[in-house]
């Protein structure tokens, strides 16, 4: 069974290797039943172990690098961190890197995975975007840390933002959704509920990317648990997928 569900979005570039895991194909047992990659959310250590082995051995990444995650705009250089730094998985929630052969990962269930390819340099970045990090604008705050360590432009970029909760089903309280259409316009909304894509395409875009360069997944990860694990519809105790994304190229 393939665990990952590759972003074709970016992999038509024919530079980069790039997905996020689906929840079957592992060992793991319910609640985090069947693929969890992450070993901070209670699972069985050797479970994860053995998953994430079948992962990389169908996927064939090398070098994955991936954060402690905090809601925070922190972003990591990957190409410019020590070594024995990046063992300890630092505190942040995005990566970037310009090398070949690189792989960077981040955890979700719900929150907003955000891949980034800029295409000429070439360089990526990812992030993990919840509401906390989409309102701190931390997509902008990666693609600025690529602009001020690679050069990197805009209007170079293909975005994508994978599965996570959609409009159809995250509820928030009121006082955070006048938050966000204080700062966002009211695009953002549908009665009570409130998107993180939308909100994200809006800062993306007000940084000069074009809205044709950015993609968005179908898939509501809440709505959509026969694939994806949600903590929202699972009641907070679930897995975690894995998006990845790594350059196989320099074009």
């Amino acid at each position: 069974m393939k665990t990952y569900h590759a972003i074709q979005e970016l992999e038509a570039t024919g530079i980069v290797t790039a997905g996020i895991t689906r929840r079957h194909g592992g060992v793991s047992r319910v609640p985090y039943a069947s693929m969890n990659l992450a070993k901070h959310v209670g699972d069985d250590p050797n479970a994860v172990a053995t998953n994430r082995e079948i992962f990389f051995k169908q996927s064939r990444l090398t070098a994955l690098h991936y954060c402690q995650q905090i809601h925070s705009t922190r972003v990591i250089d990957v190409d410019h961190t020590a070594s024995a730094t990046l063992k300890q998985h630092p505190e942040a929630d995005a990566l970037i890197s310009a090398q070949t052969g690189v792989a960077l990962g981040i955890f979700t269930a719900d929150c907003v995975p955000i891949f980034i390819l800029d295409v000429a340099t070439p360089a990526i970045g990812i992030a993990h975007a919840g509401w906390r990090g989409t309102f701190a604008q931390i997509a902008v705050n990666t693609l600025t840390q690529m602009q001020t360590r690679f050069g990197t432009l805009p209007t170079n970029c293909e975005v994508h933002l994978g599965p996570s909760i959609q409009k159809c089903c995250y509820t928030v309280s009121p006082e955070l959704l006048n938050q966000f259409t204080e700062r966002f316009g009211s695009t953002i909304r549908k009665g009570t509920n409130l998107s993180l894509q939308t909100a994200n395409t809006i800062q993306l875009t007000e940084m000069g990317l074009p809205v044709a360069s950015i993609s968005v997944s179908p898939f509501c990860t809440a709505c959509r648990t026969d694939l994806f694990y949600s903590h929202r519809a699972e009641a907070g105790q679930t897995g975690r997928m894995l998006s990845y994304i790594q350059l196989t190229t320099k074009n």
